[in-house]
């Protein structure tokens, strides 16, 4: 056998392979022996049939197993031979078929991506400089205060206020209908809380304990609950039993009970700490963004079609998962339109949806691959002993042994998952360390929650 390959400008590989008498001769011969197996032949039991009265029986008819068995044969021999790997097994073609004397297939297949990384350690990035205030502590102390705040019932002659604690009972009923349902019933709502709906509490301020209020109610037009939503409600509303939240001093005691620290300043001391190290990771992480897509477009990619056809696939996938399992059901994949009627449901042509895809696919790809071939540049690998030390970084932030956190890993089938995530980070944090940064602010932590929230999406990196 003789094979010649000549590489392409797309990632790919024209192969052409030669057989003589020799190599056709080796893969009939293996045919026929494994269909001897179970050809039944008259005068014969099923597979007891004489290997040559196989042969005339059978002649040229196992031609297509036997080439496919020889192809198939080979490319698994040339694995390691080839200059440029092989990612797929490829389709040939029968150029030219000599019964009993030669053979001449070709094919094309795909090879690695080429990836040509820019100068990543010419980038430059300013960031803001991560300075904890002291109103910054005194608001997480704040926080810590109302998880150990305690509940005083009030008096009967108060009325609920804003901050207050309600456990309540009511009858809800569509505006000039009789109620569908019993009475329904909450427990530890708060009054004034964010997420709570708007405009609702207002009408439950001064109601007193037993008393009952009746009143409307109009559902945002926006509610989750299609049947709900922008309907006018008759409430017939209870208080049953109204709380005000009692915080506790911030003194000793408080740092005591919280968290076992001996003082109010130890624990002020920890929450400093945790904040300065929190956001400085928060900030790291922000800009790696910056500097994956500052990488990517200084960066040459050549990727075969194949990658971009089945991460585009991939993409589309995922994205109807979201839309029609609203992110909870996993949807079986024939229940997934395909992409054509995708297009008809949108009312775009097919070919600029597939082309959307294809770019978010093709990012997608380009971060990926960035990463490896930087980790392959800066010769960063993770070693056992860093898996083992991230492993038990986790394990004590879930209160577990590192034994038994791998276990659950294990079970889950999630331990390589978690390799190739501490991999991911060591290289962004070697990266992270490459490249020029300048720490042109300092901004406490309220300004960096605002700054950290001007998340951009489609990162290119993840």
């Amino acid at each position: 056998m003789e094979f010649k390959t000549k590489k392409n400008q797309n990632a790919s590989v024209d192969i052409k392979l030669t057989f003589d008498k020799n190599d056709l001769e080796k893969a009939f011969e293996k045919t026929y022996k494994e269909k001897q197996k179970d050809l039944k032949i008259p005068g014969f039991r099923p597979g007891k049939a004489p290997i040559e009265m196989v042969k005339r029986h059978l002649g040229d008819s196992v031609a297509n197993d036997a080439i496919n068995l020889l192809l198939l044969e080979t490319v698994s021999e040339l694995s390691g031979k080839l200059e440029h790997k092989m990612v797929r097994f490829p389709k040939f073609t029968v150029e030219d078929y000599v019964p009993e004397k030669s053979l001449v297939a070709t094919a094309v297949y795909d090879t690695d991506p080429e990836v040509s990384l820019g100068k990543y350690k010419k980038i430059k990035i300013k960031l803001p400089e991560v300075q904890v205030t002291d109103e910054d502590i005194v608001e997480e102390l704040q926080f810590v205060r109302k998880q150990l705040a305690r509940k005083l019932l009030r008096e009967p002659g108060e009325g609920a206020e804003n901050g207050d604690i309600v456990d309540m009972e009511f009858e809800v009923k569509e505006e000039g209908q009789e109620p569908k349902n019993a009475k329904n019933g909450s427990s530890d709502y708060k009054l004034g809380e964010p997420n709570n709906l708007p405009g609702f509490d207002d009408n439950l301020y001064g109601i007193k304990t037993a008393e009952t209020k009746n009143f409307f109610y109009t559902y945002p037009s926006d509610y989750p609950r299609e049947d709900l939503a922008g309907k006018k409600m008759e409430f017939a509303m209870t208080l049953k039993a109204i709380y005000k939240e009692v915080l506790p001093e911030l003194d000793d005691d408080l740092a005591n009970e919280y968290d076992g620290s001996t003082s109010l300043q130890v624990l002020k001391d920890k929450i400093k700490s945790d904040l300065q190290k929190n956001y400085t990771e928060a900030v790291k992480s922000k800009k790696m963004e910056d500097i994956y897509k500052e990488l990517v477009a200084d960066s040459k990619f050549v990727f075969p079609e194949s990658y971009l056809t089945e991460e585009s696939e991939h993409v589309y996938q995922n994205m109807m998962q979201d839309v029609l399992g609203r992110g909870q059901a996993r949807i079986p994949k024939e229940q997934i339109p395909s992409i054509e009627k995708y297009a008809e449901m949108v009312g775009k042509p097919l070919e600029e949806v597939r082309d959307s895809f294809k770019t978010i696919a093709e990012n997608r790809l380009k971060g990926y691959f960035s990463r490896q071939k930087l980790a392959s540049a800066e010769n960063i690998v993770l070693t056992d002993e860093d898996f083992d030390r991230e492993i038990s970084t986790l394990a004590s932030r879930y209160g577990m042994p590192d034994a038994d956190f791998k276990k659950e890993l294990e079970k889950g089938k999630l331990l390589e998952t978690y390799r190739d995530n501490f991999l991911a980070k060591k290289i962004d944090d070697t990266l992270f360390q490459l490249v020029e940064k300048k720490y042109n602010e300092k901004m406490s932590i309220r300004q960096l929650k605002e700054f950290l929230s001007n998340k951009e999406t489609g990162e290119v990196w993840q």
